[in-house]
């Protein structure tokens, strides 16, 4: 008796965890950019807009209540006019994670932690940040630059997220053309 009860919690524990998780990413083109994202739900429709110098900003987003919780997960592709040099890079999109932390209403961050890849494309260079809002939403936020391309991922909610594997999926799964 005592194997079977012990059976049961298992088999409980593996069902609730299972219900807790967000089912499967699927990869998801971003408009008519050159990138695509996994995301841990089906996105919603994606926004098109034009930056002052005219380049090409996609953003969208999804939900995904697997916790519980409502936690939003979102894109912003910026596909440049020009290819940026490669020295240009990193600051150009320290700038523009900057420009975002005022569109959010950004009040604290961590700071960026600066020097990350993606083994899916060796010319990617990567940020990392948290940020908290003014409504004190906790946010996880990866910018990544590429040739001309700038992309941000980013979740928040009002927590943080509870699965590190799917912050961790989410923030590398983009891919550049060509990946």
């Amino acid at each position: 008796m005592r194997y079977l009860s012990v059976f049961v919690f298992l088999f409980l524990s593996i069902l609730c965890n299972a219900q807790t998780s967000p089912s499967l990413f699927s990869k998801y083109p971003i408009g008519e950019s050159t990138v695509q994202i996994y995301f841990p739900s089906q996105p919603d429709e994606v926004y098109v807009d034009y930056s002052p110098d005219s380049s090409m900003v996609y953003t969208t987003e999804c939900t995904d209540s697997s916790t519980g919780q409502d936690f939003q997960f979102g894109a912003i592709v910026v596909n440049l006019q020009d290819e940026i040099e490669e020295e240009l890079q990193e600051d150009l999109l320290v700038s523009y994670m900057d420009y975002l932390k005022e569109s959010f209403n950004i009040q604290s961050t961590a700071g960026y932690g600066k020097g990350h890849t993606l083994t899916t494309h060796e010319s990617a260079k990567g940020i990392i940040d948290l940020w908290e809002d003014e409504d004190l939403q906790k946010w996880e936020v990866t910018g990544w630059i590429a040739e001309n391309t700038i992309v941000v991922l980013f979740e928040y909610g009002p927590d943080e997220y509870p699965n590190k594997n799917v912050i961790e999926i989410f923030m590398k799964g983009v891919r550049f053309f060509g990946d």
